[in-house]
Parts: structure tokens; sequence; C-alpha cells
């Protein structure tokens, strides 16, 4: 565990040293998710939305802002891991990732450790946004105070174990540039970050499931905008479970192959 926590911390100044020099940095880490909120909030506001609506079926429009925040935010917790992800596959195409196998520490903790250092100083300035405006939203309804804590706590892990496995994904392959092409919009789109997916037909629905951001999001709104107790998001916390189960094995397995691969032929690219 005290490796862990180191690797974490140096993941943290290496991070910040690398990508964020430069104060602009800082601007754009607020102004493009708050344009993205606004753009997504005044595309509904053309439209009905009381309770004629065929949208008010799934979205309570007293609800709206709510909505579209836990939506974005959650949505930017994802979104940084793949651009980590994408750095982390320029830096083995530009030979700087050999690392990897030449450092001592766990290969999980290296990836997880990168991931939550991304995650840590790409998203904290629109979290702080959205923190800060959620003062002047109403519709905010918490069973316990345990809601909000445990729904930031679940976002936060969820997202590192999906970085885990992008970054694991990007390091080891040829070209996954169409990857970060395909988790952009389908992930904002089908995660329900806009539209809840129950609003989708029955082929969108199913490919909804794919993305770990579905299950976290109907769990945090069912938390803070649906009053649930924790009985009420069992069956949606054992999907999510699962989910990450699934990826932190098919992270190590990848890893694992990748390094028997390395030594085999000495060659990084394993698919």
């Amino acid at each position: 565990m005290r490796e862990w926590i180191h690797l974490f911390i140096a993941e943290l100044k290496k991070e910040h040293r690398n990508n964020f020099h430069s104060s602009l940095i800082y601007f754009s880490l607020l102004i493009w998710p708050a344009i993205g909120f606004i753009t997504a909030y005044y595309s509904f506001k053309p439209f009905q939305l009381d309770g004629s609506s065929p949208l008010s079926r799934f979205i309570d429009p007293d609800h709206l802002i709510l909505f579209l925040l836990t939506g974005y935010l959650s949505y930017i917790f994802f979104w940084s891991q793949v651009q980590s992800a994408w750095r982390m596959g320029y830096e083995r195409q530009s030979g700087t990732l050999e690392i990897i196998f030449l450092t001592p520490v766990n290969r999980l903790a290296l990836v997880y450790g990168r991931s939550f250092s991304t995650l840590v100083e790409g998203v904290w300035l629109f979290f702080v946004f959205v923190m800060l405006t959620l003062f002047f939203v109403d519709g905010i309804a918490v069973s316990s105070f345990w809601s909000v804590p445990f729904a930031l706590i679940l976002l936060i892990g969820t997202a590192v174990i999906w970085g885990g496995f992008l970054n694991t994904v990007f390091l080891f392959s040829r070209d996954a540039g169409f990857l970060y092409t395909i988790l952009d919009e389908p992930m904002s789109i089908f995660s329900g970050v806009r539209i809840p997916p129950l609003a989708f037909p029955i082929w969108g629905k199913i490919f909804s499931l794919v993305f770990p951001l579905t299950y976290t999001l109907n769990i945090m709104r069912k938390l803070v905008m649906e009053k649930a107790a924790f009985s009420e998001i069992l069956p949606s916390l054992a999907a999510l479970l699962v989910v990450l189960l699934v990826l932190v094995i098919a992270t190590a397995i990848i890893i694992k192959k990748a390094e028997q691969h390395l030594k085999k032929t000495g060659n990084m690219v394993l698919f």
C-alpha cells in the first residue's frame, strides 16, 4: 500500500510538470466544460419541456440544470481518462515509455497512478464550478448524509479503473486513435450525459451498457435527484461492480501478455 501511495504522489507531480505548465491550461479546464454544459442547457430551451413533452417522461423539467450538471461533471471525469490514454499512446510512439517495463513498481499501480493523477489535475476546476453552481440550483434531494460523498467516491473510483484500462490499451496498441474518436461523442450521447438512456431505442440502450459512465450516472442521479436509499441502487451498483471487475481483469491480462510479448520480440506493440 505504501508503494502505491508513493507512486500516486510521484505521478501527480509528473503530470503537473508535464501538462500544466501554463496558466492558459487552467483557463481551459473551466471554460471548455462550462461551454459544453451551457450549450447543452440552451439546446433544450427552444423545446417545450412541460408535462406534455415526450422528454418529460424521462427528465423532470424542474431538475434539468441538476440533470445536466451531474451529467457533465461525470463526463469530464471520464473524458479526462480518454485524454490521458491518448497521451500515453503518443508517449509510446515517441519512445519515452520504456519506464513501464524498467521500473520495479507494480504495473497496475503505475497505470492507475497515472489515471488518478490525470483525474485530479484535469477536473478539479470544473468540479469547483459545479459545486458552487449547485448552491443556486433547486431540486437536490438526498436520503442521507452519506449520499453525496458515496456518489463522488464511486465516480472517482470508476473513472480511475476506466482510465487504467484505456491507458493500457493505448500503450500497447499500434494505433488506438480510433478509440479516441468513438469514446468522445458516443460516450457523451449514449451514457446519459444529456439524454437519459431510457429515451433511446433498444439498440441505443444496449450500446449504453458498454460504458461504465452509464451505471455511474444512474446511481449518482438516483442518490442526489430521487432521494434513493441504498437498497434502491443495489441493482445498478452490482452491475457496475461486475463491469469494473471485468475492466481490472482485462487490464491485468493485457499488461501481462504485453510484457511477455516484449520479452519475446522486443516490441511494445501487442495488437
